[in-house]
């Protein structure tokens, strides 16, 4: 069909996608920061997180984690900021000719940063118009909204403004023109911090974000791994786990949440300081969502990010000796990952989940549950597309169409040795049969589908032998 004009065809499987997140790469990040707003912020890079939450502050490890993902890999993160209880936002009046108010501007979240910025109302270059700008404090323009008509439109310029929200004050007014004036001090409140608080925000990472890793680095208390967990859990995710930064095993065991959807690591990684010949320390999960990151559009999500592929990019030491044989034998039965330094590279060394080996052991890789994650993300993706579809009494075309698509997602995953078998027959099936949708399901308006799958398990064990012959021998 020539354009302009109209083309309809005639599909058996619906072929638009409802655009369903499905990137297990993700790192769904909390901790504290010097500024920024209190819901999840999508970071794509060091410099959006500095935009957005500040600048590096020595009471939170959060700026060094995020540089430590991005330099290992990672490309896409969601950040959520903690605060205390009593946290408050910085705001300026902004008044009439008469000194009534006509706008108040409130500061993007809490904190005492909002005293380093100034609002500044001047005339516009049209007739009966007001511009509003923000300034940092030596007065250099950081933001400019141009041309406003009315407080209305002011206010609805500030949605996407980076620094303040503006709301409507008493007077009708528009604001006079008035010379910058900072914004009040707000308080972060962190020292009252407390379980309630992470967990806060934590919730606000949703679900329609999609699957990956969430983590809140450097806490290591155990209601601090069960919220995590517990998150994981519910949210179609996994826990990255920092353990207590600690050289002794007992120490490091005595706290793991166990969960077929979390790992935990130690010990905790050295980067490179701020000046020369210094060195921070990062815990763990850091370099594990960057590495994770990086492996998966490679290698998928199964794959183990250890070994040679746990090679790190950027750490450059550990915080504690390399352990004996016996300790990380003990970690690694315990649940425990550790962390190595392998011919001079700092390296992943193990790659389970935290369950208990012996109740639970079908769920000790942990890249296993990272891959239902990842096709949990899938065939939800498949499963929307067909909401609302006519279920055909006929020749079954819905249901068998619903049974082809999930088969193809199950083989790209079969194809790229993520699933367990010499055929695929071996490795998945996909059951939509009559024993699966019966005509009471069907009439109850319900379409379903049950997929077995054998995931690839990584080999944590390889064992060479040499015999040696005699030169006379064959």
């Amino acid at each position: 069909m020539p354009r302009p004009g109209v083309d309809v065809s005639l599909l058996d499987t619906p072929g638009s996608v409802v655009s369903i997140p499905t990137d297990t790469g993700t790192w769904f990040v909390a901790g504290l920061t010097d500024m920024g707003p209190l819901t999840a912020q999508q970071v794509l890079s060091l410099d959006d997180f500095v935009t957005k939450f500040g600048a590096r502050q020595a009471y939170s490890v959060l700026y060094d984690s995020v540089q430590t993902f991005f330099r290992e890999g990672g490309d896409k993160m969601y950040v959520a900021r903690v605060v205390g209880p009593g946290a408050t936002s910085g705001t300026h009046n902004l008044l009439d000719g008469a000194a009534a108010i006509a706008l108040t501007a409130t500061a993007i979240g809490p904190g005492a940063w909002s005293a380093n910025y100034k609002v500044v109302v001047a005339a516009g270059g049209g007739s009966g118009t007001f511009v509003i700008r923000v300034t940092d404090t030596p007065g250099n323009i950081l933001e400019d909204s141009g041309d406003l008509i009315d407080n209305d439109a002011a206010v609805q310029w500030s949605q996407t403004s980076k620094y303040i929200r503006l709301s409507l004050g008493a007077s009708a007014l528009d604001p006079a023109v008035a010379a910058g004036a900072a914004l009040s001090a707000g308080t972060d409140d962190r020292t009252n911090i407390t379980d309630t608080q992470w967990l806060s925000a934590l919730n606000t990472f949703t679900s329609d974000l999609g699957p990956g890793q969430v983590s809140s680095p450097g806490r290591t208390s155990t209601n601090g791994h069960t919220q995590l967990v517990d998150h994981a859990e519910d949210h179609n995710r996994v826990a990255l786990l920092d353990l207590t930064d600690s050289g002794t095993s007992s120490t490091l065991i005595s706290n793991i949440a166990a969960s077929r959807f979390a790992a935990a690591f130690a010990p905790w990684i050295k980067i490179p300081g701020l000046v020369a010949g210094s060195f921070r320390t990062v815990p763990p999960s850091a370099l594990i969502a960057g590495l994770v990151a990086r492996n998966d559009p490679v290698y998928g999500s199964n794959h183990a990010s250890a070994g040679r592929f746990g090679l790190s990019r950027y750490a450059v030491g550990l915080s504690q000796s390399d352990w004996d044989d016996a300790t990380r034998a003990t970690l690694n039965a315990a649940g425990v990952d550790v962390i190595r330094i392998l011919y001079g590279t700092v390296t992943v060394y193990g790659w389970r989940s935290t369950v208990n080996a012996n109740t639970d052991p079908n769920w000790i890789d942990f890249g296993n549950a990272r891959q239902y994650t990842k096709l949990s993300a899938e065939l939800n993706q498949v499963g929307q597309n067909y909401v609302f579809e006519d279920i055909d009494g006929q020749d079954g075309r819905t249901i068998g169409g619903f049974h082809d698509v999930l088969a193809g997602v199950l083989m790209e995953h079969y194809n790229s040795r993520q699933l367990f078998g010499s055929t695929p027959d071996e490795a998945f099936s996909v059951d939509t049969g009559p024993s699966v949708n019966t005509l009471t399901n069907i009439a109850n308006l319900e379409l379903n589908a049950v997929c077995y799958v054998k995931m690839s398990p990584f080999a944590e064990h390889v064992a060479i032998q040499i015999v040696k012959r005699s030169v006379t021998e064959v």
